[in-house]
């Protein structure tokens, strides 16, 4: 028998450890590569699953979905196609060719609630991995997360998705918090699994602090505005003025930047390799995350495994990322002084300390195993596995 699991598939062998039912992995249409190290490590609890991949719908169907949703805004524009009913029927029926070409497939993971993998649950049932909903009267939803020519049928679509799931994985208890206030769903379904690194990097020794300037401070991400980019190169600019050996890196795609460069801050508007970002958060002081939305930022998960302590803005899942004061500081978003105030306790306190701290948080979390044990431990409470 064959299992799904997100984009997974399972065999059942005589003899074998592999659970008794079909579960499936799938990637809904639009998402990054986010799902890939959580359904790897969904994988490894399922003997014998493997990656279905991800669903992506044709280019006729993406323009389709772009001319019923065009707007003078064309960031506005790319942002509707994603939701428009006509790419979420595309990538469902897609799914379901998929599902069918499969023998025994009784569940379905799937990450992200654009649709429904199935039209009928009662058939194959699934269950839904979020970063958050829709929450459409929430002003500080960035546009990639705000269908403004769909928000009505968006938000209805979601609420079926959900409340029609066997269970709802919510990143964080910000999301799982949304979800419930939005969306009328039974807390048990509702549970709150964490989320882990993008990359895997061999962990800084505790005390092991030989190779890091003592006054650098790093903001790593695109979208700058969202991010609050600017309010790390004020705050460095601000620092360095009274120290002039601090100084800080601010990186990402470079679209929407309007930051120029300042004494004591170093723009680089590009993207840089998973590589890079390792390289270059184990040369900081701390990582800044002053962004204004930002539901699970993975980037957090990856300065602490190697030993990096945090300063972040106090909004979505955030501050239980950071853990404070463990993992580092949070600040309320928009405030230059209190950031400001925050980087100099850094800069104050012991390094040694404030890095076996910083694993200390990371260990807490446990990265994608320990969120890939929370998901298959409450599919099998649920009769799922």
């Amino acid at each position: 028998m064959l299992h799904a699991v997100g984009n997974l598939i399972v065999e059942d062998c005589p003899g074998s450890n592999v659970v008794s039912r079909g579960l499936a992995l799938l990637v809904c249409v639009s998402k990054n590569d986010r799902a890939e190290p959580l359904f790897r490590a969904v994988a490894a609890l399922v003997p014998g699953a493997m990656q279905l991949g991800r669903i992506t719908p044709s280019k006729a169907t993406k323009l389709l979905g772009a001319i019923t949703s065009i707007s003078p805004n064309m960031a506005q524009t790319r942002s509707d196609m994603e939701f428009s009913p006509a790419v979420a029927l595309a990538a469902q029926r897609l799914t379901e060719q998929k599902i069918s070409s499969l023998r025994g497939v009784t569940h379905v993971l799937q990450w992200g609630a654009m649709y429904a993998p199935v039209r009928d649950a009662r058939t194959i049932s699934y269950s839904i991995v979020t970063d958050g909903p829709f929450d459409p009267d929430d002003a500080s939803y960035p546009v990639e997360w705000k269908p403004r020519r769909w928000a009505a049928e968006y938000f209805a679509r979601q609420r079926t998705i959900y409340r029609e799931a066997t269970l709802v994985f919510a990143l964080s208890e910000w999301a799982r918090r949304k979800l419930l206030a939005l969306h009328d769903l039974e807390p048990q379904r509702v549970v709150r699994i964490g989320w882990g690194p993008m990359f895997d990097a061999a962990p800084s020794q505790p005390g092991d602090d030989s190779a890091a300037p003592k006054k650098l401070f790093v903001s790593i991400g695109n979208e700058w505005q969202r991010k609050g980019m600017d309010l790390v190169a004020r705050a460095g600019a601000r620092l360095h003025a009274e120290d002039g050996e601090v100084q800080a890196v601010v990186t990402g795609d470079p679209e929407g930047l309007t930051l120029e460069p300042a004494a004591g801050v170093t723009l680089l508007p590009r993207r840089l390799s998973l590589d890079e970002v390792e390289s270059l958060l184990r040369s900081a002081r701390a990582l800044i995350v002053a962004s204004r939305f930002d539901a699970s930022p993975h980037i957090i998960v990856e300065a602490l495994q190697l030993g990096v302590p945090v300063i972040g803005s106090d909004v979505c899942g955030i501050p239980e990322a950071v853990q404070p004061p463990i993992g580092g500081l949070t600040v309320p978003q928009g405030s230059d002084d209190e950031l400001v105030e925050a980087m100099r306790s850094i800069l104050a306190g012991d390094v040694s300390t404030q890095r076996d701290d910083a694993l200390r948080a990371y260990a807490a979390m446990g990265g994608w195993p320990a969120v890939a044990s929370r998901v298959v431990d409450a599919l099998r409470s649920n009769g799922v596995l």
